[in-house]
């Protein structure tokens, strides 16, 4: 997987919607094409699987090799050199299940072994270091963005709320799904709605080069995304901790907050540039943010089987 910044949203059609009189113009992104996945290094990982009556010697054997396959992809170098970073942004899961369903090749049990209705298995695979050393900074560059979008930004106005969701309560969304975000304020003012990407990459929503400043009415329900708009979210690759990030003030922002980018900016470097802009300007107003997951299909469908 590259580390390089791609396409996670697809706003699909150039269209104008009206919020408050001013222009919504949707743009599209074009996805670069991965990189080479460097050579690749033998490796190996044992599980055992004790099953019940309720469950097969197949769903048992299958079940003691996904577990030696996860066991490989711990004992990698690239990952043992990560691992206590990786736990500490509690990312290891997601981690060595993303690289169990994708990038083991060559997979083959060298040893198996039952003892009643225990199964243990040792496979045998060949992983790319480099897809390893990519997926890892990746992760942790997502989540570490999330994190820091999530900081405080504003001064809190006393009686001010401000709720934004999605149409997943769980926050789960897998690889061509749609995404809606949905916004509600209690009281009038001037939205600033930002989604920090796993990519690493920020794309201003509201306002940005295309648009001005949103002002929204307190109590009405404003939708990104729905049916019927300009603006299309589809989930893509890289998948990971994604954030969206909206600010309510009484005031207009100033125009240097906006971003600098017609597609999308740096998430690290915007993150900083806003909360020095915010903090130095003293915006009252309030905020809120929601934070996603996303996954591939592949590791979507391992997780099912996996449980």
């Amino acid at each position: 997987m590259s580390s390089s910044a791609r396409s996670k949203w697809l706003i699909s059609t150039w269209g104008v919607i009206v919020l408050m009189l001013v222009p919504w113009i949707g743009f599209a992104y074009a996805s670069q094409t991965p990189g080479e996945t460097g050579p690749v290094e033998p490796i190996k990982g044992s599980a055992c699987y004790k099953y019940g009556d309720n469950e097969t010697p197949v769903q048992a054997k299958r079940a003691a090799i996904t577990l030696a396959q996860e066991d490989a992809v711990r004992l990698h170098r690239v990952f043992v050199q990560s691992s206590s970073k990786v736990k500490n942004l509690q990312l290891e899961e997601d981690i060595v299940q993303t690289a169990s369903a994708g990038m083991l090749e060559q997979v083959r049990v060298e040893k198996e072994e039952k003892h009643g209705q225990e199964i243990c298995i040792t496979i045998a695979a060949r992983m790319s270091p480099v897809s390893m050393d990519e997926l890892i900074k990746q992760r942790i560059n997502a989540k570490e963005i999330s994190q820091q979008a999530q900081a405080p930004m504003v001064t809190a106005s006393a009686g001010f709320g401000l709720r934004v969701w999605t149409d997943r309560p769980d926050g789960r969304f897998t690889e061509g799904d749609q995404v809606v975000i949905h916004v509600l304020s209690d009281r009038d003012g001037y939205l600033k709605l930002d989604y920090f990407q796993a990519d690493g990459c920020v794309v201003h929503l509201v306002p940005n080069l295309y648009r001005g400043q949103a002002f929204i009415k307190g109590g009405q329900t404003y939708s990104f995304g729905s049916a019927g708009s300009p603006e299309q979210f589809t989930v893509t690759d890289p998948f990971g901790t994604e954030t969206i990030k909206a600010i309510v003030g009484v005031k207009p922002f100033d125009p240097s907050l906006q971003g600098t980018s017609s597609e999308c900016d740096d998430g690290r470097a915007y993150v900083q540039g806003l909360q020095n802009g915010l903090r130095g300007l003293k915006v009252a107003g309030v905020e809120q943010a929601v934070t996603l997951t996303t996954v591939s299909r592949a590791v979507e469908g391992y997780r099912k089987d996996r449980r």
